[in-house]
């Protein structure tokens, strides 16, 4: 290693450090845990009297070591896969969390706990460096070991089909905020998720009739609402989640998952395909319908901004247990297609094709209990809603001959 890099010098492994040597360097060299400082391409140029027992029990050349061969930076299915511990450090203020790492031994993995901060004008400086500290783990031990947020960068995950739920790396973000202005904003901007919205049309649509300051309490909100999603987030730290430019805003999806997405992308690649591969098709149709856990941002039923992407998803949703149903059928897996259309059913409560389908199904099946009630249930809802009854009763379900029985369906029960 090159001695001008090194700061401290390099420790004396062969006898303690002399009288007159400051008390930080005898510290250095006698603190009980691995230490070492790193330059800014992640290369080791000083370490203490405990790192250097651990470099040479692992097996490894003491010159020109780096953090990524010690510790296995960008190596997959490691922890630090996705980037260099180095690098992390450089970018950010302070220390970051403490990470586990398995270490490779000739004797095998080793687990230890490694910590990184930048020092000597780090922080993304031209003259910045890293020091680390290496303690001893136990293997296998039950402590998370998940990629932390700093490793993958901030992430966050909102629920809309059912009930709001907002969730980061760190855990749920939840309260009464959800049902505040502050709320209300984010799910704004979750609807809008795919375009940036100019200040005055998300106060005009999120408070309808606001006063002409309606565009200084958005941006209070927005304000808000980032405090509240990145709380250690700088003062002149761009938001990793709410990105404004020129009088707008819009939600940062290269940072933040919602089911909706995630629902759509499984239901949608499951319909694409139920031509060619019915039953792949239909795992990833079912994949899909189960993100589905009702609609979206229920909590807001009245929200008119809400809407058309509620009723998008809704129509989604519908269609992919029509398919879903249908592969069954053809699978002859008749319980899995009742199961389908009776979720389909509750979606579309005044369907009469849907309902008729059902009981036919259950005629089939021999289930004439569950046709008639189905049937009794539906003609209660239509004539309270439109007054009259269905435009079929349960005697031209059994005089109807059964697609599903000359089909043979019934056998493949």
């Amino acid at each position: 290693m090159a001695t001008a890099e090194r700061i401290p010098p390099q420790p004396r492994t062969d006898a303690s450090a002399p009288s007159r040597a400051p008390i930080e360097l005898e510290a250095f060299h006698a603190f009980p845990y691995g230490l070492l400082v790193l330059d800014r391409s992640g290369r080791i140029v000083c370490r203490n009297r405990e790192a250097t027992r651990l470099i040479q029990a692992m097996g490894l050349p003491e010159d020109d070591l780096t953090c990524c061969a010690l510790l296995g930076c960008r190596r997959p299915d490691t922890v630090l896969e996705a980037a260099c511990l180095t690098d992390l450090a450089l970018k950010h203020d302070g220390a970051l969390p403490e990470v586990r790492v398995d270490l490779r031994t000739p004797a095998g993995s080793t687990a230890t706990w490694v910590a990184a901060a930048p020092v000597g004008g780090g922080g993304g400086s031209r003259g910045g460096r890293v020091v680390l500290q290496l303690r001893p783990g136990i293997s296998g031990d039950r402590r998370q070991r998940t990629d932390p947020h700093w490793m993958i960068g901030p992430r966050l995950h909102v629920r809309t089909l059912g009930r709001t739920v907002v969730e980061s790396a760190e855990g749920p973000i939840d309260g009464a905020w959800l049902d505040q202005r502050t709320g209300q904003l984010l799910k704004y901007f979750v609807a809008e998720r795919r375009r940036a919205v100019a200040v005055d049309e998300i106060g005009e649509s999120i408070w309808p009739g606001a006063d002409y300051a309606v565009g200084t309490s958005v941006r209070y909100y927005v304000h808000v609402l980032r405090r509240k999603l990145e709380p250690q987030r700088g003062s002149r730290e761009p938001s990793a989640f709410i990105a404004g430019c020129s009088g707008t805003y819009r939600l940062r999806l290269d940072h933040v998952e919602v089911d909706a997405d995630q629902f759509e992308a499984r239901v949608s690649a499951g319909l694409a395909a139920a031509e060619t591969d019915p039953q792949a098709a239909a795992a990833e149709i079912e994949l899909g319908l189960a993100i589905y856990r009702g609609d979206f941002l229920a909590d807001l039923p009245y929200a008119e901004w809400a809407m058309p992407e509620r009723d998008r998803l809704h129509d989604l949703a519908c269609v992919g247990l029509r398919r879903l149903a249908d592969i069954r059928l053809d699978l002859r897996l008749l319980d899995g297609a009742t199961r389908s259309l009776e979720r389909l059913a509750a979606l579309q409560p005044f369907d009469e094709d849907v309902h008729r389908r059902l009981m036919e199904l259950d005629i089939v099946r021999g289930r004439r209990s569950d046709a008639v009630r189905r049937y009794a249930a539906l003609r209660s809802r239509i004539r309270q809603t439109f007054g009259q009854d269905p435009n079929f009763t349960p005697a031209d379900l059994a005089c109807r001959p059964s697609l599903l029985a000359d089909r043979g369906m019934l056998e493949g029960r």
